[in-house]
């Protein structure tokens, strides 16, 4: 525990300390569910192929972001620290056993792997709760876990293009990608989500589970509203344009040094909001005295309104306004978090033990932070694992010798 009482990330009191996870997967989705899974004191055992690092070890640039070799290793380190990595040929006669060995002894699989993929692997669910019954088996997918577009090929961006996401979040009609693989890291997510349903389930019955979901059921449910309004009114929400807001109390508005985001939705909202920042005798005008009348005069409304605020800094506005009654924040940019005080506070932003800066773990759980690890390299621990496993140093050599391991 730290000084003031509070548990950061001693695996001691890990909320998934002693569940055994093995990992098979590629890219960030996959990779994802198991970071997560770690974060809260799980061991991870992450299989690499025999001779093939994953390819995010060596990923050159992200995002128009050209990365030196700290940033490779930062790129994979984001997305698969706290875990052991495993170098072993499943596929092979020498290593399946091994491989089943594992499976055995695991609580979880997790893989993003098509379901063709998975079967020449012999790690399709059939196969791997055949092994262990006990097994809760998380998959993660792309366009769907069935139907016509389950063995199609699908990452973040095509996932987002697919699921509507990409028109949602766009304030035209031309398409907006948000960077930063946002619908891998979601569905990774809710993948470990997935696996905390099917152990609680695994309790209650005594046996493992399939469990999955895929990126347009992720972001579906993310634009559950949205779609939502679609599907039931047959009508599409605003895009958001900050000059056009139909509640102009509903939007961003420049200040002198950056942009200030205020939400109000309730009639008492806009009288505490004109108070708050000098603006009382617009109450006294009939087109803006009440919250309804502001909405009915927008357009008169929003320059008064919009030179009032460019007047002072988000910071000064956001301080008058956060005891007001409406939502208020200052539009931050990321660089802006890095140093933030309620960022540091809630150690929602740590510094790990390779360096790297970044988030620890998806939620807190009685306290506990996330585990602050840093990442294997390659195959660094095959003998450890197989050892485990209860494989002497003959048997690891002799796999070796046949190839099944690095």
């Amino acid at each position: 525990m730290d000084s003031d009482g509070s548990v950061t990330g001693s695996l001691d009191d890990a909320p998934l300390a002693g569940i055994k996870v093995v990992e098979l997967s590629m890219y960030v989705q996959g990779p994802v569910a198991g970071l997560a899974l770690a974060s809260l004191g799980a061991e991870v055992v992450k299989i690499e192929q025999v001779g093939q690092a994953d390819v995010m070890r060596s990923f050159h640039s992200a995002f128009g972001v050209v990365l030196d070799q700290r940033g490779r290793d930062w790129m994979y380190a984001s997305l698969n620290r706290n875990k052991k990595s495993l170098v072993l040929d499943i596929a092979s006669e020498a290593g399946r056993p091994a491989f089943h060995r594992l499976i055995e002894e695991a609580d979880v699989f997790i893989t993003n792997l098509r379901e063709s993929g998975l079967k020449r692997f012999g790690a399709d669910p059939e196969s791997l709760l055949a092994v262990n019954p006990n097994l809760v088996f998380c998959r993660g997918a792309g366009f769907g876990l069935t139907g016509p577009l389950a063995n199609d090929m699908c990452q973040d961006t095509v996932g987002m293009a697919y699921a509507g996401f990409m028109d949602s979040t766009a304030p035209s009609e031309q398409p907006n990608y948000p960077p930063g693989s946002m619908s891998d890291i979601l569905t990774g997510t809710f993948m470990a989500s997935g696996v905390l349903a099917g152990l609680v389930k695994r309790s209650l019955t005594g046996k493992g589970c399939v469990v999955g979901t895929s990126q347009t059921q992720a972001l579906l449910w993310m634009q559950l509203q949205a779609v939502g309004i679609v599907a039931n009114t047959g009508q599409k929400a605003e895009r958001f344009d900050p000059l056009t807001t139909s509640n102009p109390l509903f939007t961003v508005y420049e200040t002198s040094d950056g942009w200030l985001a205020i939400a109000a939705l309730q009639e008492h909202q806009w009288p505490a909001i004109a108070r708050s920042i000098g603006l009382d005798h617009l109450l006294d005008d009939p087109r803006f005295e009440a919250f309804v009348p502001v909405m009915k005069n927008r357009d008169e409304f929003r320059p008064i309104f919009s030179a009032h605020l460019r007047q002072n800094t988000a910071r000064h506005w956001w301080a008058a306004l956060r005891d007001s009654g409406a939502w208020v924040s200052p539009v931050n940019r990321l660089e802006d978090l890095v140093d933030d005080d309620n960022i540091k506070a809630n150690e929602y932003l740590v510094t790990f033990d390779d360096g790297f800066v970044g988030p620890p773990t998806v939620f807190e759980v009685d306290g506990f932070r996330g585990v602050r690890g840093g990442v294997a390299d390659y195959g660094q621990h095959t003998d450890e694992v197989l050892h485990g496993l209860g494989l002497d140093d003959d048997a690891i050599l002799d796999l070796r010798m046949n190839g099944a391991i690095w």
